[in-house]
This record gives structure tokens, sequence and C-alpha cells, in this order.
């Protein structure tokens, strides 16, 4: 038995885990590490709260916030794609970091082995409807390449680079699905989370807008917005697959006018990262999340002045700056057709590889074409290889047909699950986990750590606790 199941301290702690408060820690201390690089004082103060979850915490789903704000913790300074001193190399700082994950694993598999109510064989048994299509996808990648002549060129690499895509998607869904008291958990876990990266990555581009040179003669240089962690596409892919969460929280009486302020933030923030892709996708998922919450909220009536305001500010807003608008984002729209072209050349170049070499492709480093590479250390993009910015030519030249037919498998269990009973949270899960989707056929966000981590744990919530096949708290 826990010492936490009877200890009125550590009680207090395990409710602390599970409530708001907890959240705005999280997001306070990201903070402090990507916008004032305190990543060390940050990283030790999660690994803390980690270790201690592991060990007393009453199950391990407050981890799951903590991996989505570590993703989006670095500082500009400390991008490993920029700087090969920084705090993730060996010499700035990486052994550090690494004593720090050496901890933190201890402590979990020695919970995940001795847990009487998840650990053990238990662990290992628990039923996962999706983890077949994970894995089948997971070998799909493995194999990418195979009779192309690439292996002998970069065949450990793209092993490397794989099984981090299979880490990816898998470990959460894995973790979290069996070492989390289902039952218990509060059904709007997985839109806190959503909100406290959404504010935390609002309060990185706020930043970002302050203390760069974002604006020239007037207009947005997109190009300014970068951080530690990706730059301006990145952000707004990010803000794309948050905005649904919080209308979840439109069903709750207390917290709906909270709910739709902060998706209607959030798709504010979503236009200042000036990524033209996902400022489309995300309006239309903004628009649908919406609509959905009209109809999932039992409190929408009392909430006609949050309605309202929501479309009048932003026509006002429209109205009475639209000079200003059209100029700050005139150049963005501008480059709209160059890059398109470029990209179109990008994707036929992918086609080719994908007829050169249709069974299992020619792996995910590019074979005869010199595809974008946004980091420019050499010693980076080695081991992490620029990617076709659309999800089916991604799949095609790096594992043709074999990676394509093991995607589709992985799709259609997840269109299996959130088609069944598509009520409630699974609603706006499900138009998070399509946002992603989505921005992936214009961008390579599919395969980025990062959304594919939220993806992960995402689903997990999905299976084993909005659809409606556990006990109802």
């Amino acid at each position: 038995m826990r010492i936490a199941t009877t200890h009125p301290r550590l009680q207090t702690i395990d409710r602390f885990l599970y409530s708001p408060a907890y959240f705005l820690l999280l997001g306070i201390l990201t903070v402090l590490s990507n916008v004032f690089g305190l990543e060390f004082f940050s990283y030790t103060c999660f690994i803390l709260i980690a270790c201690y979850v592991c060990l007393l915490g009453r199950d391990l789903l407050p981890l799951m916030p903590m991996f989505a704000c570590g993703y989006i913790s670095p500082s500009a300074a400390n991008n490993p794609g920029f700087n090969e001193k920084s705090i993730f190399s060996l010499a700035g700082g990486g052994i550090y970091i690494a004593v720090l994950v050496a901890a933190i694993l201890g402590c979990l598999i020695y919970r995940l082995v001795t847990d009487p109510d998840f650990g053990g064989k238990r662990f290992l048994a628990k039923k996962r409807k999706l983890l077949s299509g994970m894995c089948v996808l997971g070998i799909g990648y493995a194999i990418s390449g195979l009779g192309s002549g690439q292996w002998e060129i970069c065949g450990w690499r793209n092993l490397l680079f794989a099984f981090l895509q299979f880490v990816a998607i898998t470990g959460l869904y894995w973790l979290l699905s069996g070492s989390v008291k289902w039952e218990q958990a509060p059904k709007a876990y997985l839109s806190w989370t959503g909100i406290c990266v959404g504010y935390v990555l609002l309060a990185e581009l706020l930043s970002i807008y302050i203390t760069k040179d974002v604006f020239a003669d007037g207009a947005i240089v997109r190009e300014c917005i970068t951080t530690g962690w990706g730059h301006y596409n990145s952000m707004g892919a990010l803000f794309t697959l948050l905005i649904p969460l919080p209308f979840y929280l439109t069903g709750k009486g207390r917290y709906a006018w909270f709910a739709y302020v902060t998706a209607f933030i959030f798709w504010v923030g979503l236009l200042l990262t000036c990524s033209r892709g996902s400022i489309v996708v995300g309006t239309v998922i903004f628009a649908a999340g919406y609509v959905l919450s009209l109809v999932h909220s039992h409190h929408a009536r009392a909430q006609i002045g949050v309605h309202m305001a929501a479309i009048l500010l932003p026509v006002l807003f429209a109205i009475c700056f639209r000079t200003e608008l059209q100029q700050l984002f005139g150049r963005v729209s501008n480059m709209g057709f160059e890059s398109f072209a470029q990209r179109r050349e990008g994707y036929m170049a992918g086609i080719q590889q994908f007829l050169k070499y249709p069974v299992f492709g020619g792996t995910f480093f590019p074979v005869d074409y010199d595809l974008y590479v946004w980091a420019p250390l050499e010693s980076f993009t080695h081991l992490f290889p620029p990617r076709w910015h659309n999800t089916v030519i991604q799949l095609l030249a790096t594992g043709g047909v074999t990676c394509l037919a093991a995607y589709g498998y992985h799709r259609f269990q997840t269109l299996k699950l959130f088609l069944k009973k598509p009520l409630g949270g699974k609603l706006f899960a499900g138009l998070s986990v399509l946002a992603l989707l989505m921005t992936s056929m214009i961008d390579c966000h599919f395969f980025n750590v990062g959304p594919v981590l939220l993806y992960s744990a995402t689903l997990a919530f999905v299976e084993f606790r909005l659809d409606g096949t556990e006990k109802k708290v």
C-alpha cells in the first residue's frame, strides 16, 4: 500500500496533482525555461515532481502534461539545431540531463514493477486496442529503404530515427494506458493539459514579439518567430491542435466562459504565428469546435454575452485596424505563391523517389533531392533528416506502399475508436487529432516528436477514459 493513501499531507499533494493549480506550476516552470533560459532549474524541478509521481503518486497520469510542457521548454539559445554547445550537448550540460533522465527512468521502472494495482504482469497484460497498429507502423518505419542501397549509406541513422518516431507515437499511449487508474481520472484532464500548453505557447510567442525584431517596415518578418524547439510553423501547428481542447469545459457551467475565451485567445495566437497553412486549418477547427460546443454545452444560452463578444470583437478589431493588419500580414501572404512552388517541387521529388523504390521506399533520408533543412548544424541534421511536408508523400518516399499500408492500418484503428459513440470529450479530442492530420498534409508535423507525443497521450485518454467503457465519475 502506498504511504500516500494514508498520510494526510501526501493525500493533499495527490489532490494537487489533479487540479488546475498543478498545471499552473508546470506552466510557470516551462516559461522560466523557455523565456529566461533556466532549463537546468526547471528540468530539476520537473524530475523531482516526476520522481514523486512515480514513487508516491496515485498513478502516473500527472506525467502527461510534463511531457507536453517539456517539449516546448528549450530556450532559443539552447536550440540543439543551432547551438552545438547547447545544454543538450555533452559539453554544455548533457551529462547532468542524462543523470536526471536516468533518475526518472529508475523510479518509473520501480513503480511499474512493484505497484500492486497496475504493476508487473497487469501492466504488460493490459489490453490496448491501438497497440497492434502502432507496432505495424513502427515496423514499416524500421524496414524503410530495404533494397534501395540506402542502408549502406544511412542505415543506422534511418533505424535510429525510425525508432524515435515509433517511441513518439507509441510511448505515452503504452505507458499511460497501463499505469493510470482511469476510473478515477478527471475527464477534463486532457483539456487542462491543452490549456496549460496553449498559454505557455502564447507566453513564448509574446516573448518573441517583445524581444526580437519581428517587425520590419511595418510588416511581420515571420522568419524571426523562432524558439528553442521550433519556429512559426511548429508553433502554428501546436496552436491548431490545442484550440479544440478548451471547448470540452463548455459543458461545465463555471468554466464555460473561460473555455470560450481561451479557445479564442489560442486562435489569435495562431494568427500571430503567421503560419499560413495552420491558420487555414486552425480557423476551420476553431469554427467546428465552437459549433460542437454549443451542442455539447448545457449552458450555451447563459453564455450569450460571451458568444456575442466572440463574434463582434474580432469583426470590430478587423474593421478598425484593417490597414495595419493588411500591412502587417501582407508580406506573409505575398510569399504564398513562391512557397507553394517550392513545396510542389519537393512533392514531385518525393513522388519520384517512391516510383524509384515503390515497395520499401528510400528511407527517411532523401536520395536524389536536396530537401530544405531548417537547422544549420550538420551534427544535428546528420541524425534528423529533412521531411517532405506531406504525410502521404513522406510515407511513400520513406517506406513505399509498405509504409503507407502500415499507416493505413493504424489510421483505420483510430477511426474506429473515434467513430464509436462520438460524444462529449471524444468530439473535441477528435478535432485535435484531426487538426494534426490536416496540418500534416501541408507540413511535416506528424513526423515531429512533440505533436506526436500529445497525439499519443490523447489516444490513450480517449480509449480508456472517454470511450464510454470506464466507470463514470
